[in-house]
C-alpha cells in the first residue's frame, strides 16, 4: 500500500489526514463489528460509557473536559446515546440548565457483553501494535500540542521561511562549507579524497578556478550550501549542495537550486550537470521538478558513489519548471 499512497508520499504534511484516515478506518470496523454482533452501539461511545459508569451523574460539561472533545461533540454523542436508551438526563440542582448524564438499567446490564467485546477489542490493538509503543507517542504528541499548538509553530516556521537569505562566497565561511558536506557525506556514505580536496581548500579547488559557492543563511547560522564548478566555458557541475538535517522542509534547497540557475544564465553558461545517487530521491526529485533530466553516467567520474547524472539546458526557460 505505501508504494501507491500519496499521503505517504507526503510525508508529515498530511501528518493529519493519516491520522483521520486511521482513526475512520477502525471506527468503520468498529461499527461493522458490533452491527456482526447485534449491538445497538457505536466505536465513539465507549468512552462515555466508561466515564459515566465510573463518575456519573456527571454533567455534559465535565465529560467535554474530563474527555478533551468540544461541547458541541459531546452533545452529539450523549444525544444519541439517549435514543438509543443508554443514558439518562436530569437537571443540576445548582443550575437548571446543566445536564447531569447517568447510565440507565439497560445499559447498566449490557454493560458485561460491551466489557467482554473491548477486552477483545484491548488485546487485539496490543497483537496488531506489539512492536509499536504508539500510546506514548500519542503522549508526547498531546503534551506538545499543549504546550504550544501546531497554529503557533507553523506560524513560526513561516517567519523562518521567509528569513531564508541566499549569500555569496566569503573565505570566513570556509568552515561552514565543510562541517554541512562533512556531516551529509559521512551519514550516507564514506568520504573521498576529491571530497576533501573540495571541502578543505574551497577557494583553490571551486572559487580560483571560476566557479562559486552560495550558502543558505538564516539568522546568524548557515543552514545549506551549493558549489557550482567550472567545467568548460559552457557548463558548471552543480556539487556539495546539503542543507541541515535541522532545516529540511524550509525550501532551503530550491532556493540554493534558484539561485545556481539563476547565476550560471547570467554568465551565459548552456549547462548545469550533476551527479548524485539514488540514494538521494528526494533531491533528485527536486532536481526534476527544477528541470534536470537524467544523462549518461561519467565513465571518469572523480566519485564512485555517483550512479545518476543529471542536466538542465540553460537555453530553453528551465526555471519556468517551477
Amino acid at each position: 500500500m505505501r508504494n501507491n499512497d500519496f499521503l505517504s508520499e507526503l510525508g508529515l504534511n498530511a501528518l493529519v489526514t493519516r491520522l483521520k484516515r486511521a482513526s475512520d478506518a477502525m471506527l468503520h470496523d468498529g461499527k461493522r463489528m458490533y452491527k456482526e454482533l447485534g449491538m445497538n452501539i457505536e466505536p465513539n461511545w465507549f468512552a462515555i460509557f466508561k466515564l459515566v459508569g465510573k463518575y456519573g451523574p456527571i454533567s455534559v460539561t465535565e465529560i467535554a473536559d474530563r474527555i478533551g472533545m468540544s461541547h458541541p461533540s459531546i452533545i452529539s454523542i450523549t444525544n444519541k446515546m439517549m435514543k438509543a436508551g443508554y443514558l439518562s438526563e436530569s437537571k443540576s440542582d445548582d443550575d437548571s440548565r446543566k445536564r447531569i448524564l447517568s447510565l440507565t438499567p439497560k445499559a447498566e446490564a449490557m454493560m458485561p457483553e460491551f466489557e467482554k467485546v473491548w477486552n477483545a477489542g484491548m488485546v487485539a490493538y496490543k497483537k496488531m501494535l506489539h512492536d509499536t509503543d504508539i500510546m506514548h507517542m500519542l503522549d508526547v504528541l498531546e503534551d506538545r500540542i499543549a504546550e504550544k499548538g501546531f497554529r503557533e509553530r507553523a506560524l513560526e516556521q513561516l517567519e523562518k521561511f521567509k528569513s531564508v537569505e541566499i549569500v555569496d562566497y566569503d573565505q570566513k565561511y570556509d568552515k561552514d562549507f565543510a562541517d554541512l558536506n562533512y556531516e551529509w557525506i559521512a551519514h550516507f556514505f564514506t568520504i573521498e579524497d576529491h571530497d576533501r580536496e573540495q571541502l578543505d581548500h574551497p577557494y583553490q579547488h571551486i572559487i580560483e578556478p571560476g566557479g562559486h559557492i552560495f550558502f543558505a543563511r538564516i539568522g546568524d547560522e548557515m543552514v545549506g550550501t551549493v558549489a557550482l564548478i567550472r567545467m568548460n566555458d559552457d557548463e558548471f557541475e552543480l556539487a556539495k549542495m546539503v542543507v541541515s538535517p535541522k532545516f529540511r522542509g524550509y525550501k532551503v534547497g530550491d532556493k540554493l537550486l534558484e539561485a545556481s540557475i539563476e547565476y550560471s544564465k547570467l554568465l551565459g553558461l548552456k549547462r548545469v550537470i550533476l551527479e548524485t545517487n539514488t540514494k538521494q530521491f528526494q533531491a533528485i526529485k527536486m532536481y526534476q521538478k527544477w528541470g534536470f533530466y537524467d544523462i549518461p553516467l561519467d565513465p571518469n567520474s572523480h566519485f564512485t558513489r555517483a550512479n545518476v547524472r543529471m542536466q538542465i539546458d540553460l537555453n530553453i526557460g528551465a526555471a519556468a519548471s517551477i
